[in-house]
């Protein structure tokens, strides 16, 4: 898929990294980096588990998918994404670059990929460019490790309810909205929740009976007593 040079630069303006450079600053990143546009097919595979990834990802159009499958076999889901988001700087900036997920293609996809070498190089950038995007990039690492530790809260939760409670009131009090969208489909929200699909859909049933939820498709409501 042909993405112009303006529709990089405007996805680069709203991409965490790059969102308070200038037009010339992201011009330049383009001229010195140069920066590879891949295109994928719906349900192609980015990279899987094991995979190297030296590169930074911005997701110009398109929804992806990060999965890894446990020990036992079940596919746990980690979290949809979609433009402007950045993928692969976590595994890239590892000694061994190493992804612990697959990601997957739910739609085409159109990626920008930036060599992370040269992201993180002072040769490359300018000084004030490449102070900013480290800077960005560290606390990029800080809100995936505090993702990571809230789903490791998330998943210690001994009931199903608890685990859907949990997760809608994280994402309510991410939205400022008693009534919002989740990103997931109830085969998806099952993986992510790391529950079985019908024992999900029997427990929402259960609590929107009782008078905790409303919801229809993905889009839910949290009542006050919830």
């Amino acid at each position: 898929m042909f993405v112009t040079r303006e529709e990089i630069l405007r996805q680069m303006s709203k991409a965490f990294i790059f969102k308070d450079l200038s037009v010339s600053d992201c011009e330049r990143i383009l001229a010195k980096v140069q920066p590879e546009t891949r295109s994928y097919e719906k349900n192609e595979v980015i990279f899987d588990e094991g995979d190297q990834v030296d590169y930074i990802g911005l997701i110009c159009s398109g929804r992806m998918v990060s999965k890894r499958l446990d020990p036992d076999g079940k596919v746990s889901l980690q979290q949809i994404l979609v433009p402007p988001n950045i993928i692969g700087f976590e595994v890239a900036s590892t000694p061994s670059k190493r992804s612990p997920v697959r990601m997957r293609c739910l739609s085409e996809v159109t990626l920008l990929s930036f060599p992370y070498g040269k992201m993180v190089s002072e040769e490359d950038l300018l000084p004030k460019v490449h102070s900013y995007i480290k800077d960005q990039l560290i606390t990029l690492l800080a809100n995936e490790n505090m993702r990571r530790m809230y789903k490791i809260e998330l998943l210690t939760q001994r009931s199903l309810r608890k685990r859907v409670l949990m997760y809608l009131r994280f994402v309510s009090g991410k939205t400022g909205e008693n009534s919002f969208t989740i990103p997931f489909d109830r085969e998806q929200l099952a993986q992510y929740l790391n529950i079985n699909r019908s024992s999900l859909c029997a427990e929402l049933s259960k609590m929107e009976k009782e008078g905790l939820i409303s919801y229809h498709k993905n889009k839910f409501t949290l009542k006050e007593d919830s």
